[in-house]
């Protein structure tokens, strides 16, 4: 294939840690490597979203902040990065192939010239939380080519749209994931989790479900991390770490992961984990369904649920065989199963069909 011109969107200049951000970074890179020219576009305005400060002010703040480049990832200085005013066709370089996501940017997107490239949708998660969900169904059936990154997500899309979804699974990077200390070497009754301020991350229950592991296991060793500041209500047995500059030595310093999470489009951190050689216990949601097999790569309880959740890590501390077979199953299967490369070859191929 020839190199392509690539033009990559995000809704805004992204200043921490985000999920759907990190995907479309590692998107960027790696297409970067194989040869096409990238550029990513963050955008100032947003259709539908309101500003709630002058346009010249949001230039001038993240100006000062140097948020042109995220400062939390490595994007390639190969990669062009800019913020631009909006995504319309003055400030978006002509192109071959336009990735971008986010509901309401695809409403932009929709309204640029041919000559951007081909337009594709990345769908990452059902994005209802804003309160216009009309507006997130209708944006489906946009005249532009969707992709989602998950089973259900992709299902979810055909169905509103009446049309086929590509399915763009994610990854994880084994290069910075991976296992340093194997797991029968880690101490058993160690439980680590994201915490977040998001209501559908589940936090709340991830808090209770270590409260009644404490009770019943004195020993246990509860690790949050996260990029908020610690909470101050968390107790002080449980420790926490604020943008974790090395997550998977994290990983690495415990048994078992917990994510409580109420909705998610393909959750990152159980994925890293599980790469990481932890053994996971995760809610039945259809963020987790594509790595997370009951009794298989993790343990799944039900959503909103503490109890469930402090029964499934304490049956990984009883049950020393288990914990390491889902812990070696799960490392296996991201592996194999969920590659970067193969992400990178999916989304190409999906362009090409696109040209026809």
């Amino acid at each position: 294939m020839q190199p392509l011109r690539i033009n990559i969107i995000l809704p805004f200049p992204v200043t921490k840690p985000v999920g759907g951000a990190k995907v479309m970074y590692e998107f960027a890179n790696r297409l970067q490597v194989l040869g096409h020219h990238v550029t990513v576009l963050h955008s100032l305005k947003r259709p539908y979203k309101a500003m709630r400060s002058p346009l010249w002010f949001k230039r001038f703040l993240f100006s000062i902040r140097g948020a042109q480049r995220p400062h939390w990832f490595p994007l390639r200085k190969e990669c062009r990065s800019l913020i631009v005013d909006e995504i319309s066709d003055a400030f978006v370089p002509n192109g071959d192939l336009l990735l971008t996501t986010w509901w309401q940017m695809s409403y932009a997107v929709a309204g640029l010239s041919s000559q951007k490239g081909i337009r594709i949708n990345l769908v990452q998660d059902f994005e209802h939380w804003s309160g216009q969900v009309s507006l997130v169904r209708d944006s489906y059936r946009l005249p532009l080519y969707h992709a989602a990154i998950s089973r259900w997500l992709q299902q979810l899309v055909q169905t509103e749209s009446g049309k086929p979804a590509q399915l763009l699974p994610l990854a994880i990077d084994t290069d910075r994931f991976y296992v340093q200390t194997p797991p029968p070497e880690r101490f058993p009754f160690s439980v680590i989790s994201l915490y977040s301020e998001e209501k559908r991350k589940g936090s709340i229950y991830t808090v209770q479900a270590f409260e009644q592991l404490k009770k019943s296991c004195p020993q246990l060793q509860a690790t949050l991390f996260g990029v908020y500041p610690r909470p101050k209500q968390l107790p002080a047995w449980i420790h926490y770490h604020q943008r974790p500059t090395n997550l998977s030595k994290l990983y690495n310093a415990h048994a078992v992961f917990m994510s409580a999470s109420l909705g998610e489009g393909w959750a990152l951190p159980p994925g890293e984990a599980m790469a990481s050689g932890c053994a996971v216990v995760c809610t039945a949601i259809g963020g987790h369904a594509d790595y997370a097999i009951h009794e298989q790569t993790a343990l799944l309880v039900p959503p909103e649920n503490a109890t469930a959740l402090a029964d499934a890590v304490q049956r990984l501390f009883d049950q020393e065989t288990l914990r390491f077979q889902l812990a070696t199953n799960a490392e296996k299967f991201m592996g194999t199963e969920f590659n970067w490369n193969r992400s990178v070859h999916t989304l190409l191929q999906y362009y090409a069909a696109c040209q026809k």
